[in-house]
């Protein structure tokens, strides 16, 4: 595969089709003016062999955005033959413009969709690094019905389908958590030695384990959460008031089939409704949904066909992220409205029912104001939520219980607790901390960095903890609060300190009725053993 070195968009003509409708010069200027060194360049014939690669080699470009027809995505050379092609396909998006300009829209509509559909894909291609071998899955294509002998020479070359993979350096092992193993529908992702990983042979890239880690350690190179949310920018990017209010449309890509499977275009959206395809939907999370309307959208809509899912997942899997975000709206009281889940036979009347309601909506105030800035590192949605909830002031406390809601408060029964610290060291997101000084110790946790799971349920003995999975907004930014206090005992013989006195106390009351036992409670093991010592060669001599 030829070396390049640059990326730049690529824009075929179509025959000439696409010239009659959109003006490629302007669509070029918009592109360059909005990165500034952005190379574009215009075709034509994209879909016959030899034709892009000869642009490219004339260009010295390495495409990172196409936009052409349904037919350049189908062509078996664009995939067999990488080599004389020179095109990763997975550093490639492609934008189908013949679609585009099949549809009913005004020409001003069709025009500045067609923009932030290219510029949405540039934004996200910036985020792709690439796909390392662990990530990448050999995928044989299954031919339907009888075939020939002569038929098996034809068979399409296997290829690589790309699925997620861990992140070691990121996760913090199965022993502490167990979420993604949970999370996973087709139970593929396996923990040895508290080391996880994905069995490739069981993954079949629903991307369902992405949605529910806490840190990002499960990395989808071709769909990451940095390159949905560049999509998103893309797509949201605010200039003027064409195709407004702004509505992204995130696809289940196996439910709708696209232009060009059958004679006429099978499905068209309203106008200001932009698409955003995903491997299925239960790889979105709520971070995602809230970050949509962070950068300005006025609605989102998720759409979906169980019947056509290519995994068969049932809507639960994601549809109580919706609730979750729908009530955290109308505390904001900026209306639920705004997010709604689609699937059935009404499906694109439903979807120019939402768009109309949507558009009845007052904008929000988030379209006129920055979005939040999240730090690269730590527990993304407790951030987000506490900017959105300063921007949407006096919009800033309340309770959210709908759904499913990542996040927990947590309630103590403290004549029980022993001050053992288990759940402490469980607890993946370290939202439990027990630390301690040489005569005291503190049991401290963090609000806002609880998702909720629960595996400080599993991990206390006296089963003195007690989880509600509920947001309550103005606890986001509160610092970590005690709910666990008291002293180290110490040795009676050497000082040397032994274990919480709330420990010593519980074990005392447990064997009160065996005499002589619990005096040794109090002496350090080092006191203990040198006593027996004693003891043992008093008794040799």
């Amino acid at each position: 595969m030829a070396e390049f070195s640059e990326k730049g968009v690529f824009l075929c003509d179509c025959h000439g089709s696409l010239s009659k409708v959109l003006p490629m010069d302007a669509l070029c200027q918009f592109l360059e003016q909005r990165q500034p060194g952005l190379r574009v360049i215009v075709g034509d014939k994209f879909c016959q062999p030899r034709i892009l690669s000869r642009l490219m080699q004339e260009h010295n470009l390495q495409p990172m955005v196409v936009g052409a027809c349904w037919q350049f995505n189908s062509k078996l050379h664009f995939w067999e033959e990488p080599e004389r092609v020179a095109l990763d396909p997975y550093s490639v998006r492609i934008v189908d413009l013949l679609q585009e300009t099949a549809s009913s829209y005004k020409k001003v509509e069709l025009i500045e969709r067609v923009k932030l559909l290219l510029w949405s894909q540039v934004r996200r291609q910036a985020k792709f690094s690439n796909v390392p071998q662990q990530s990448r899955k050999l995928h044989f294509i299954r031919p339907q019905g009888e075939i020939s002998r002569r038929d098996l020479f034809r068979l399409p070359l296997p290829k690589y389908q790309v699925i997620p993979y861990i992140q070691t350096e990121k996760c913090v092992g199965g022993e502490r958590c167990q979420l993604c193993q949970e999370g996973c529908p087709f139970n593929a992702i396996v923990s040895e030695n508290s080391k996880v990983s994905i069995d490739k042979l069981r993954c079949r890239g629903c991307g369902a384990c992405t949605a529910v880690c806490p840190y990002q350690a499960i990395s989808y190179p071709t769909f990451s959460i940095d390159q949905l949310e560049g999509e998103m920018e893309g797509l949201l990017l605010a200039d003027g008031d064409i195709l407004q209010p702004r509505i992204v449309a995130l696809i289940c890509q196996s439910c709708l089939p696209s232009f060009g499977e059958t004679e006429v275009n099978p499905f068209s959206y309203s106008p200001n409704m932009l698409p955003l395809r995903v491997p299925c939907l239960s790889m979105v999370p709520s971070w995602l949904l809230l970050r949509a309307l962070d950068l300005g959208a006025q609605g989102v809509a998720l759409i979906s066909n169980k019947e056509k899912c290519q995994f068969g997942l049932e809507p639960d899997k994601w549809q109580g992220r919706v609730r979750f975000v729908q009530e955290l709206l109308e505390r904001w009281s900026i209306g639920p409205g705004r997010i709604e889940a689609l699937e059935g036979s009404r499906l694109e009347q439903d979807l120019t029912q939402f768009a109309q309601g949507v558009a009845q909506l007052p904008p929000t105030s988030l379209r006129s104001s920055q979005p939040t800035k999240v730090a690269a590192n730590g527990l993304l949605l407790p951030a987000l939520i506490a900017g959105m909830s300063e921007r949407l002031a006096p919009y800033s406390s309340g309770a959210v219980s709908a759904g499913t809601v990542p996040f927990g408060k947590l309630e103590l029964d403290k004549p029980q607790c022993t001050a053992c610290g288990l759940c402490a060291l469980d607890c993946p997101t370290e939202a439990l901390s027990f630390v301690s000084d040489e005569g005291s110790y503190k049991l401290l946790f963090h609000y806002q960095a609880c998702i909720g799971c629960g595996q400080c349920i599993k991990s206390c003995p006296e089963k003195c903890l007690y989880l509600e999975n509920i947001l309550q907004i103005e606890r986001l930014n509160n610092p970590a609060e005690i709910i666990f206090e008291g002293e180290i005992a110490k040795c009676q013989e050497c000082g040397a300190p032994i274990a919480p006195k709330a420990m010593i106390d519980k074990l005392r009351t447990r064997i009160a009725t065996a005499d002589g036992l619990t005096s040794q409670l109090e002496i350090c093991p080092a006191c203990r053993t040198k006593a027996m010592s004693g003891v043992a060669s008093r008794m040799g001599a």
